[in-house]
C-alpha cells in the first residue's frame, strides 16, 4: 500500500517556529484532516531535503528554464551535502547556463524543498490544501510555507 503525505516546510530553510506555534498549527491540521493517520512535526539539527517521492517529475534551472538531467541534479546535490552537516545550500555553477545558484533555488515538479522544520499530515484522506488554508498555517507558524505532496 502506498502512503500520501502533505508536508509543510518554511520557505527559509533555517526558520524554526516556536513550540506554541507548532502546537497550534498541528491542532488546526487535525481540524482540517480528522481522518489523518498522524500529524507530525520534526526539527532537524541540519537542513534536509523534503522530497515529493514518486510524484517527482523534473528539476529546472530557475534562471534559464532548462531541465537538468537526473545525473546533473544528483551531482549538484552530492556536492552540496555533507554527512555531518546536511545540506549547505551553497551556490554552485549550474551545468545548463553557467549561472550560480543553490539546489534550493531550482524549480522542482512536484514541489520539493529544504528545511530544518517540517509539519506532516500522513495519509490525510483529503485533497490538496487550499491557498486560504496555507495562509492560515503561515500566520500560525509566523513564516511563508512551501507545500509538498509526497507519494511514497
Amino acid at each position: 500500500m502506498s502512503d500520501h503525505h502533505i508536508v509543510f516546510i518554511p520557505a527559509n530553510p533555517h526558520y524554526l517556529p516556536t513550540e506554541d506555534q507548532v502546537s497550534r498549527a498541528k491542532a488546526m491540521l487535525w481540524q482540517w484532516m480528522p481522518e489523518a493517520e498522524a500529524i507530525e512535526s520534526a526539527v532537524s539539527e541540519y537542513v534536509q531535503l523534503h522530497d515529493c517521492g514518486s510524484n517527482f517529475e523534473y528539476v529546472r534551472c530557475h534562471l534559464c528554464g532548462q531541465e537538468l538531467t537526473i545525473p546533473q541534479w544528483h551531482f549538484l546535490m552530492d556536492q552540496d551535502y555533507d554527512l555531518e552537516r546536511g545540506f549547505g545550500l551553497t551556490p554552485q555553477t549550474l551545468p545548463c547556463c553557467g549561472s550560480v545558484a543553490s539546489v534550493n533555488q531550482l524549480h522542482y515538479s512536484f514541489m520539493q524543498g529544504f528545511s530544518r522544520f517540517s509539519l506532516t499530515a500522513i495519509n490525510p484522506r483529503t485533497g490538496a490544501v487550499s491557498p486560504q488554508q496555507t495562509e492560515q498555517l503561515q500566520r500560525l507558524l509566523g513564516h511563508p510555507l512551501l507545500v509538498i505532496y509526497c507519494h511514497v
